[in-house]
Order: structure tokens, then sequence, then C-alpha cells
């Protein structure tokens, strides 16, 4: 018997940064013919070039797809959809899979999602069933479960939504987010040295991203932002992470940077490794923004986050979390909270061996042979 064919399809440095120990276990069986398969954000330079960072793990990279990502309007995002369709399509009309693997609910997910199950390769899916109300991440990470036939969950909420979607429970496993695992596991020989030099507990951590669901205004959202840091740093520094490819995340950037520039006890960083990004939030104050990492990882790292508006609504997450509309007050107020809790913070998204766990069952999936083929899972 050959090898199983099995690749990993990502479009940012978010995505990869969560699964690559889980890759690394994939890439070390002899039995597995392993790839990735890189387009979005990873190809451009205004994003930091971040297919470097999967080079410099040592993966084999089988396809590189640009997109030239325009996002100043949803037509914009559209069209880099179109062009990935097209690509992958191709690609997958004469390379075949025993396996694809792809994670959650980016807009180039879902165009590499139908190439695949066009071409009728099986899909592994992570962190389906989650749902984030302020984004169109939400009907595409749902969109993409319906076109997968194996789905690994990070929460039991989560399996149980993903089984209610129609999805045959036998092939439905809840086995924690890698994310969560990823934060105990911090290789600090990767962690840059800029990051090592600033003082803990001295900064703020800011990773904001648009909302494309709603109809709040970005400029409007960043000012509140920006106004909330002015009036409640108190000496603090302030570290702005590099934004999203999602529409008029552009606007969010160059505010960022206009901060930067005006102000001594502020940075911004594009990107970071995993290593370097949870070593910087983990000995930060706390993280500020509306990303996923201050509902998964942000709580391993027993930081609190400062959940800012609807991006993540909907989303299961622990204690050490504060939901709060995009307001300068609201925003102030929690800064201030935050400095004098201290309790014991739980992680709902976190298991113990969760990418040794996610290994074992995707061997386990490809021993027992994959299928495209699937039945619609009634509830009754």
């Amino acid at each position: 018997m050959g090898k199983y064919r099995v690749a990993y399809a990502t479009g940012s440095r978010a995505d990869y940064g969560i699964v690559k120990n889980f890759l690394r276990l994939l890439d070390n069986d002899k039995d597995i013919e392993f790839s990735v398969l890189v387009t979005g954000s990873h190809l451009e330079d205004k994003f930091g070039h971040t297919v470097d960072i999967i080079r410099q793990d040592g993966f084999k990279i089988d396809l590189e797809i640009p997109l030239n990502i325009e996002n100043g309007s949803n037509a914009n995002v559209m069209h880099c959809m179109a062009t990935a369709l097209d690509c992958f399509g191709n690609y997958f009309e004469n390379n075949k899979f025993d396996l694809l693997i792809i994670l959650g609910d980016r807009y180039e997910m879902m165009a590499v999602a139908i190439a695949a199950a066009m071409q009728r390769i099986p899909i592994l899916h992570l962190h389906g069933g989650e749902v984030t109300y302020g984004n169109y991440d939400e009907f595409i990470r749902h969109s993409i479960t319906k076109m997968s036939q194996y789905h690994f969950t990070s929460t039991e909420v989560y399996r149980k939504r993903v089984i209610q979607l129609g999805e045959d429970p036998q092939r439905v496993f809840y086995l924690g987010a890698l994310g969560a695992e990823n934060c105990y596991n911090i290789d600090e020989e990767k962690v840059i040295e800029k990051i090592k030099e600033l003082i803990p507990q001295k900064y703020w951590v800011v990773a904001f991203h648009p909302e494309t669901l709603t109809n709040v205004k970005m400029e409007d959202q960043v000012k509140e932002v920006l106004t909330a840091l002015q009036k409640n740093l108190d000496g603090m520094s302030v570290i702005f992470m590099g934004t999203n490819a999602d529409t008029k995340s552009d606007i969010i950037r160059s505010s960022w940077l206009n901060y930067v520039d005006e102000h001594e006890n502020a940075y911004y960083y594009e990107n970071l490794n995993v290593d370097s990004f949870l070593y910087l939030v983990k000995n930060s104050i706390a993280l500020i923004g509306n990303s996923s990492s201050g509902i998964i990882e942000t709580p391993s790292l027993g930081r609190y986050t400062i959940n800012i508006g609807d991006r993540q609504r909907g989303r299961v997450h622990g204690n050490s979390v504060i939901d709060v509309i995009c307001d300068s007050s609201i925003i102030g107020k929690a800064m201030k909270e935050v400095i004098g809790k201290n309790e014991e913070i739980i992680n709902p998204y976190y298991v113990e061996n969760t990418a040794e766990n996610y290994y074992k069952k995707t061997k386990e999936i490809l021993e027992n042979g994959t299928s495209i083929l699937k039945e619609f899972y009634d509830l009754i």
C-alpha cells in the first residue's frame, strides 16, 4: 500500500500558527505524504509574507496561489475568492488527496473547500460549529461544514451544533482547541529578542479586526479604541498586532501605524511567529480587541481579554473574557477593571494532549478509508 496523501490548506498566519504542532506529527509519520497548500495573506508583502515562516519550519509546500488581495470592498474580496476557486479547482483536477484539512471560516478557505468538494476530495474540517455573529466568517464556517466529511470541534457545544447541521455523530469529534494547548508549549528560543526585551505587565496588546456583517463604521470603531488607549495607558505601552485581510482592514492598519508614528510608547508588529505572539500576550497586562485568540488562546496564557463589539459574539468563552461595546469610556472602565482582577482562569477550549489526539484520530480516519459520500443526519 502506498502512502496516504494528506494536505493542509492555509490562507493566513492565524490558522497556520494554530495547527503547526499537529501538522508536524502528520509530517513525521512515515505512512503519510504530507504537504501544505498556501494562499491568501501568506503571499502578500503587506501582511508580512508569512509563507516564509512555513518554509522556515521545514514543511513541504506543494502549491502557492497568490490572490493579490484588495479588501476595500466586498466585491474585491469576492474577486479573491473567484481566483482561489479557479486555481484550486484546476490544481485538484490533477492532484488527488486522501484527505484535505481546512481550519475554520476564512473566505479563501470557502473557495478551497468548494474546489475540493467538486473534485471529490474528502475534507477534514477543524473548528466547525462555532458562531461569530458579527462577521461573514459565520456563514462561511457552516458552509464548509456541509462540504466536509470529518469534523474536529473545540468544545462539546460545537460538536453538538455540527451534528445539528446534519453531520453524522460518528464523524464528529470533540478534541479541544490546538491553540489553547499551544500556550503551554511556547518555545522561547523562537521568540524574537525585541519581544523578550519588553517589561512584563507594562504593556497592552491590541488585536482588532473588521466586523463585516454589522452596520458599524470601521473608522468609528478605531477612533473609540484609540481614544480609550490615550486616556487609560497611564504610562504603559501598547503593542498593535497587524489586522487580517477582511473587508476594510486597511483602515485599521493605517490607523495603528499613524498612532505608532505619533506616540513613543506604541509599537506595531505586522506578523509574529506563534511562539513570539503567545509570549507577548502571556507577559502583557491583557489583550484588547476582537480576535478569536482572545477567546481561545489568551485564557490559557493566564491573561484577561477585553472583547470589543460583535465580531466574536456567540462564541463560548470562559471567565477571563470581558465583553464590552465599542465605546471608549466602557473600554477604559474594563482596562481599569482588568488591572485589579485576580481569579482562577478557566479555559473551556483546553483539552490535554490535543495535538496528539488530532493526529491519532486523523490516522484512524485514514486507516479506515476516507470517503466523500455521506448522508444528512436527522435529529428525529
